[in-house]
């Protein structure tokens, strides 16, 4: 439920990442983003795998990019009717 858990989750549904990446993507601090990788590697959200010194972060279930497009939508639907809404307001 976290926007920027899901902005993760969206930026690793189509290829893996390393945090160094995700931060670049997300504009967090390192800090951040490792925290949140964390809190969903525990959830079972995302898998990792060593190679040298970098982690690379993947969605662990291949039916969780549908699922973030589908939150992705609803949020982009829902932002536009309140946004149109505080408009009418300002028009009032």
């Amino acid at each position: 439920s976290n926007p920027t858990r899901l902005d993760i989750l969206q930026n690793i549904c189509e290829d893996e990442k390393t945090v160094g990446e995700l931060m670049d993507l997300t504009d967090c601090k390192q800090a951040n983003v490792s925290r949140h990788l964390s809190l969903l590697l525990r959830a079972g959200l995302v898998s990792r795998r060593c190679e040298g010194t970098h982690v690379f972060y993947r969605v662990a279930d291949e039916s969780l990019p549908q699922l973030c497009a589908i939150i992705s939508d609803s949020l982009r639907v829902s932002t536009g009717r309140l946004l149109a809404t505080l408009a009418e307001d300002d028009r009032a």
